[in-house]
């Protein structure tokens, strides 16, 4: 079993059509204005799985209309480990997860900080944000998990879903 989410947001990488507008919003200049002790992750998993939170990461990479690339990848830490549901679609049933709100580790908010001295001169830029979000534990003999991620880059903003219920289906191979 894959041990890992990763989970991608640039340009209209299968992401809800809202979050998509308003990314595309967003300049690379916007981005260094973002105060990092503010900036959110909401992982929430099928019940049964755990999250790794020491190996989660959320990265930001940009790039500038040089073909200058930068990255930053930037630890997370847990504010808070809760239970509850989340919507399973239209026709199927809510799904029992386990939600993680996370915000960047005082090592990630150096990591941002650095990166946004950089993004204060380019120009015509692109980024992308994904999360990194391995598992500690899997339920046996598990065949599929079901998973959200959220983004939030204030305090003042709602949380941008970037991940709204998609499902990873395992195959396992004989005898395992």
């Amino acid at each position: 079993i894959a041990a890992f989410i990763a989970i991608v947001v640039s340009g209209c990488a299968s992401i809800p059509l809202s979050t998509a507008l308003q990314l595309s919003t967003l300049k690379p200049q916007s981005l260094a204005q973002i105060d990092p002790t503010q900036v959110r992750v909401k992982l929430s998993v099928s019940s049964g799985y755990e999250v790794d939170i020491s190996r989660s990461r959320l990265k930001l990479s940009l790039s500038d209309s040089t073909g200058t690339s930068r990255m930053a990848e930037m630890p997370l830490s847990l504010l808070l480990k809760s239970t509850g549901k989340r919507s399973g679609g239209l026709f199927s049933s809510d799904v029992p997860v386990n939600t993680y709100d996370l915000a960047l580790s005082p090592e990630g908010t150096r990591k941002l900080q650095a990166l946004q001295q950089s993004l204060l001169v380019t120009k015509n830029g692109k980024f992308a944000f994904s999360v990194t979000a391995p598992f500690s534990k899997t339920p046996p003999n598990a065949d599929n998990v079901t998973f959200w991620a959220d983004l939030k880059l204030s305090n003042k903003d709602a949380y941008l879903p970037l991940i709204n219920g998609a499902t990873i289906k395992f195959e396992h191979e004989a005898g395992s």
